[in-house]
């Protein structure tokens, strides 16, 4: 008989970082696959109140071979597992809402294998950073199971329609580099030391902005890429900009600049 997989203990391990909050997503025993206490608590923490120091939130896997292998799909039985898939989903689409509409930037930092829901999520973030030779895919089809809509139009959006395809029809996983080629990345590292240096350098140029300013690109972004109406992406750039330049902020941005200092803004 073969052996029985080790129970399932996911969690979260949460640390400030200077300007950042580094997240890891912690289930060792099962290559860190996301279960139900692991997805709560990230719906919970990214849409909760967070220190006013907190710029930018690092997403990562705790170890160093794998970010997450996806769903827990645990060991049930076939007649059980439909509804515990569905389950899955949509809390999976609820944690990846969550980090979507982060009030603070979210950086993926795929330090090993992301597999199936875990991508989802990686593709939820503002953009990602690989290391080297971490493997990247979703095996649905290999599953026999079709993709949820609001999954695939991150990807779609990403890498557009037929490198999609590819990606869901074959089921073969990418590693880092190939992955980057096709937009699924947005940076590659070349071991676990340099690719959290890369995360903690790209968090510290965006903490390095007017908080103000980077909310509002980001929302205006956002709404591009949704594909919203013209008339609702200019609804959403008035109010942001208006606040914007109203803001102390601006005016100590525009002193800076003309001081040739580095500016000290506080989000308002």
């Amino acid at each position: 008989m073969p052996a029985e997989a080790p129970p399932s203990g996911g969690r979260l391990l949460v640390e400030e970082d200077g300007d950042a909050l580094v997240v890891r997503i912690a289930n060792e025993a099962r290559a860190n696959a996301l279960d139900e206490r692991i997805l709560e608590d990230l719906v919970s923490l990214l849409g909760g109140p967070r220190p006013a120091a907190v710029r930018v939130v690092l997403l990562g896997g705790a170890g160093d071979r794998h970010f997450s292998a996806g769903l827990d799909l645990g060991d049930r039985p076939a007649d059980e597992l439909v509804a515990h898939l569905q389950a899955g989903e949509r809390l999976l689409g609820r944690a990846a809402r969550a980090i979507a509409d982060c009030p603070r930037p979210v950086i993926g930092v795929l330090n090993g294998a992301a597999l199936g829901g875990a991508l989802e999520l990686a593709m939820a973030c503002d953009w990602r950073v690989a290391r080297r030779g971490a493997r990247l895919g979703v095996p649905a089809a290999r599953l026999g199971v079709v993709y949820s809509p609001d999954g695939l139009r991150r990807f779609v959006a990403a890498m557009g329609p037929a490198r999609t395809k590819r990606l869901f029809l074959t089921g073969r996983p990418v590693e880092a580099d190939e992955a980057l080629a096709l937009g699924l990345v947005d940076e590659v590292a070349a071991d676990d030391a340099a690719l959290w240096a890369a995360a903690r350098a790209a968090a510290a140029d965006v903490a390095a902005g007017a908080p103000l300013a980077v909310e509002g690109t980001r929302a205006i972004i956002a709404a591009i890429g949704e594909g919203a109406p013209w008339e609702v992406i200019e609804e959403t750039a008035a109010p942001a900009r208006s606040r914007a330049f109203g803001s102390d902020d601006f005016k100590e941005g525009l002193a800076a600049f003309r001081e040739r200092r580095a500016p000290r803004f506080r989000g308002r």
